[in-house]
């Protein structure tokens, strides 16, 4: 098994544990959110790594851009990595109150995890160029 298909397979079964734990409704938005972006992390480090690529960030917006280097990336992509992202509160300086997600947005957290498992399923499987 190459190094691309493990982030795969963790990318998928992160994906299947967030979308479970929200349906299921026995784990807290707080780790639905972690969950989801554990499994956004690993799905894009599948594409990259494909492509013999190491990111030189982690955040999601900055691997959304190395991979859109390579591949078309959907623009709605961009605007919900901002939105993932603005729950986000370990690179301030100052201390600021945990923002946790409602529900309404860990559903909008499980659309985004969703669509991005299925194109980045496309572009791993489909595309001859990778190498």
């Amino acid at each position: 098994m190459e190094e691309w298909e493990k982030y795969l397979g963790e990318g998928l079964a992160y994906c299947k544990a967030a979308i479970g734990a929200k349906e299921k409704k026995k784990l807290g938005n707080t780790v639905i959110y972690n969950t989801i972006g554990l499994a956004l992390e690993s799905l894009l480090m599948s594409v990259l790594t494909r492509s013999k690529i190491f990111p030189q960030h982690a955040s999601i917006g900055s691997m959304l851009r190395e991979v859109k280097k390579l591949h078309a990336v959907p623009d709605e992509f961009f605007a919900e990595a901002r939105f993932y992202n603005a729950f986000m509160n370990f690179c301030f300086l100052e201390v600021i109150a945990d923002r946790i997600p409602t529900d309404d947005e860990t559903t909008r957290m499980i659309g985004f995890v969703v669509s991005l498992k299925e194109w980045v399923g496309n572009v791993v499987h489909s595309d001859p160029k990778i190498v």
